[in-house]
C-alpha cells in the first residue's frame, strides 16, 4: 500500500496541471491569438517587405536566447508598486536593438519606454543589455 501513494500523488500531480512541473522547465505553449475574420479582412499585405527590419536566423536566434532570459515566459517581475511591476512584465513596454558585431558575437539590448503603460516614472534598473555569443551562449549582462 505504500507502494501506490507516490504513484497515486505524482499521477494526481500530473493530472490536476501541478505547478512542480514549471520548476522543472515545462510549460503549456500559448497559441497567437488571431483577430476576428472582419478585422482580417481589412489588412491588406505589402507587395514588397523590402523596407522591413530583417532578422538573419542566428540574430534571431540571439534575440530569443536573450528574451527567455530576461523575461522567461510565464514569469512576472516584482515591484513594489503592482501597476509598475504589470507594466515591466509585458513585452510591448520594452524597445528593443539588436546589434551583431561579427557572427560570433551579438548585443541585445531592452529598454523600458513607461509611458507605454501611462507611467511617468524613471527607473534606472530596469532595463538589460545582453552579450551572446554565436552558439546562443549568453556570455554576460548588464
Amino acid at each position: 500500500m505504500k507502494s501506490l501513494v507516490p504513484v497515486v500523488l505524482c499521477c494526481s500531480c500530473l493530472l490536476t496541471g501541478c505547478s512542480l512541473l514549471s520548476h522543472f522547465g515545462y510549460h503549456k505553449h500559448q497559441k497567437a491569438e488571431w483577430a476576428p475574420p472582419e478585422e482580417a479582412e481589412r489588412v491588406t499585405f505589402p507587395n514588397s517587405l523590402e523596407q522591413g527590419v530583417r532578422l538573419n536566423g542566428p540574430t534571431l536566434a540571439a534575440l530569443r536566447v536573450a528574451m527567455d532570459d530576461f523575461i522567461p515566459h510565464g514569469s512576472k517581475v516584482t515591484a513594489d508598486n503592482p501597476r509598475l511591476a504589470e507594466c515591466l512584465s509585458r513585452w510591448e513596454t520594452y524597445d528593443t536593438s539588436v546589434l551583431q558585431v561579427s557572427e560570433e558575437l551579438y548585443f541585445v539590448s531592452f529598454l523600458p519606454r513607461l509611458s507605454r503603460c501611462g507611467i511617468d516614472a524613471i527607473v534606472l534598473d530596469a532595463g538589460a543589455t545582453y552579450a551572446i555569443d554565436g552558439k546562443g551562449r549568453i556570455l554576460d549582462v548588464r
